[in-house]
């Protein structure tokens, strides 16, 4: 039996590229279930969007911007 490579997903990380909830309501859908869906992923999104500019911002802009100022 062959070893495996890694965890499957993006280069073997084990990270699919799906996001927050796999909500598969049509746009006519007007249940609660579908609104709730729609509105947690949407607030995943947004932290995880808002985490990678922070991330960016203090690693990357951050310190740039003191070794400027000295």
């Amino acid at each position: 039996m062959a070893k495996g490579v890694g965890n499957g997903g993006i280069a073997g990380s084990g990270i699919f590229g799906m996001f927050g909830t796999v909500v598969s309501c049509s746009s006519t859908d007007q249940s609660y279930y579908c609104f709730i869906m729609k509105l947690f992923n949407l607030i995943i999104v947004l932290g995880i969007v808002s985490y990678v500019l922070f991330f960016i911002y203090t690693n990357l802009i951050k310190p740039t911007y003191k070794n400027k100022k000295r």
